[in-house]
């Protein structure tokens, strides 16, 4: 696939990076109510989203991952299996270490929060006409089809 590069694409580029974001934080407004009145952290949240979309790890893949120090993310671990939202369990492969799992509070608690999110862009996609969903999901694939040929290790801007 070229690349497009114009002084008209790159302002395009810009508006919709810009729409992207604003949308992905409205839709996420009403979990982080969620999230706040069960008093989480941002960085418990993360943890529980990381466990729950990746499955177990241990604690220095959470703090490599997520880009916080080892004795960071072991304090929000200890915090999240006191309020029984995680477990620890030896790896059977290496009695050292240690593996954080997601219990089944924890597993509950980041599907209702994902299902928040799912139930207001359901209730927004449905406030749309036919043509307008059309033009979306249509883009949307587009969008999903180009993000997927992007190389792994794609810089970051500025880098």
């Amino acid at each position: 696939m070229a690349v497009v590069s114009s002084t008209v694409h790159d302002p395009l580029v810009e508006r919709t990076t810009d729409l992207l974001r604003k949308v992905s934080r409205l839709m996420r407004a009403g979990s982080q109510e969620d999230w706040v009145s069960l008093s989480l952290t941002r960085a418990q949240l993360r943890v529980l989203m990381l466990l729950h979309q990746d499955g177990p790890a241990a604690v220095g893949q959470v703090a490599n991952h997520i880009g916080v120090t080892l004795p960071s993310v072991t304090a929000t671990v200890d915090r999240l299996v006191s309020q029984g939202l995680v477990s620890r369990q030896d790896d059977p492969n290496d009695r050292r270490r240690v593996i954080n799992h997601l219990t089944p509070a924890g597993t509950t608690l980041i599907e209702r929060l994902q299902e928040g999110r799912r139930a207001r862009l359901v209730a927004a996609l449905e406030r749309l006409n036919d043509e307008d969903l059309r033009d979306l999901t249509r883009t949307l694939t587009v969008l999903e089809r180009t993000l997927l040929e992007l190389p792994p290790d794609l810089p970051r801007q500025g880098e």
